[in-house]
């Protein structure tokens, strides 16, 4: 997708909150957050409802659920029945909350209609399947990451073999890189370069189907310095939050053994993959300024490093 257009649609959609008067809902009248309106609204569509389905609906935590759900339930808008075990509430909707409910609906349809003055019939049913198809869009997108399972290796040589086939086809069928027989061999041998501590620091990912999608695995170079290897995402599956969990996974890993600094190589080709460790603060360095104990791969020409805390901030906050 072209950057225009992601600023275009998200210039679109921040003027679509201001001018639905979704801010102005945080207002002294009212004295709640959207996030309370949201939840009530829901709470009203769906008497019984509990704090963990509602969570899902807002894709919100429970524990942040629980705090507006008590808000609520404070100030008289919602009341609450206990279930067989007691730690479950199923939520309905007060009296008083039925007002303010009132007061939502005619506060957000007197928006609505105004706008559709200025609009056809045809202009509203267009408006309406697109809003619908994008939301569609983004919950699709959303699934997507969240199906997205990230494990540690095994000692499974078949998972080992799924792994770097996964690679290859990628290597060879995507960038055309010259493969010989031993370039991924240290998957299958993961004992010699991934297992330290007590511990395997190579992951994958799989999608909800459990097919491998996604690698990344963690070199130990001395006790401060590390190189991230094996870093290959299916290309269907990047840009949809794949490549961030599975580097995100790395980094914890990376200040758990108190690494200070990780490196790696990589080929002028990757464009995609040098641009996403620019993005995230890896500074492009010479093949002379890795570290000693760093193994050149011979097909790697561009090198990068990067400070695990700065990678802290931006991968695990």
């Amino acid at each position: 997708m072209k950057k225009e257009n992601i600023n275009a649609l998200r210039n679109a959609s921040r003027k679509l909150i201001r001018e639905l008067g979704m801010l102005q809902l945080n207002n002294e009248h009212l004295k709640k957050t959207p996030q309370h309106w949201h939840a009530l609204i829901e709470i009203e569509k769906e008497p019984g409802i509990n704090i963990s389905t509602l969570a899902n609906l807002l894709l919100l935590s429970i524990s942040a659920t629980s705090r507006i759900v008590n808000a609520l339930v404070e100030h008289d808008l919602v009341s609450f029945k206990e279930g067989t075990d007691k730690r479950e509430k199923y939520l309905y909707i007060s009296k008083k909350g039925q007002i303010e409910i009132t007061n939502i609906d005619e506060f957000s349809n007197s928006k609505i209609k105004g706008a559709f003055e200025f609009l056809t019939e045809s202009d509203q049913s267009q408006i309406i399947n697109a809003i619908q198809k994008y939301g569609e869009a983004l919950e699709k997108s959303r699934l997507i990451r969240a199906q997205v399972k990230i494990h540690t290796l095994s000692t499974s040589r078949t998972i080992r073999k799924q792994i770097i086939a996964m690679i290859e086809h990628i290597q060879k069928n995507e960038f055309l890189l010259p493969i010989t027989d031993d370039i991924n061999a240290c998957i299958l041998k993961a004992e010699e370069d991934f297992y330290y501590n007590n511990s395997y620091n190579f992951w994958y990912a799989v999608d909800n189907n459990g097919i491998i999608i996604g690698s990344i695995g963690l070199k130990k170079i001395d006790n401060h310095h590390g190189e991230i290897k094996k870093f290959f995402v299916e290309q269907q599956y990047r840009k949809k939050g794949v490549a961030q969990k599975l580097m995100a996974t790395l980094v914890k890993a990376a200040h758990k053994h108190h690494f200070d600094e990780l490196y790696l190589g990589t080929v002028d080709t990757l464009q995609a993959a040098q641009n996403f460790y620019k993005k995230y603060g890896f500074s492009q360095i010479t093949a002379q300024q890795v570290p000693l104990g760093f193994n050149i791969c011979p097909v790697d020409t561009v090198f990068f490093k990067s400070n695990v805390k700065d990678l802290q901030h931006k991968f695990c906050a």
